[in-house]
């Protein structure tokens, strides 16, 4: 089991953030020092508040930690093109008629 993101990992997702803006200032804080989180976060979405299931859907995202006041922005992977396509990861995506995909068609 691998412990912690490798060099070439974090600064192919660096790379993605700066490309879109994401590494400005921490909004708790104004701080411009960052330290991406050495693995990678799990929000498990369950359909019912009681309960959850293990190994069940999830929302694999990374962490930006704030070198001054700890606060951590998470940026889900999927988004940012850092997730693998394959048939069983499959996810539903609602948009407004008018806006444009990433491509720029709506």
């Amino acid at each position: 089991m691998k412990m912690k993101l490798s060099k070439k990992e974090k600064e192919r997702i660096i790379n993605i953030l700066r490309k879109r803006k994401l590494l400005s200032k921490c909004p708790m804080c104004a701080n411009r020092s960052f330290t991406i989180a050495d693995g990678y976060f799990k929000h498990s979405i369950d359909a019912k508040l009681k309960g959850f299931v293990l190994g069940g859907p999830s929302i694999p995202s990374i962490g930006l930690v704030c070198n001054n006041c700890g606060f951590i922005s998470q940026h889900a992977l999927g988004v940012l093109g850092l997730l693998s396509k394959n048939k069983s990861n499959s996810k539903t995506q609602l948009k407004d008629k008018n806006q444009k995909d990433n491509t720029g068609k709506a």
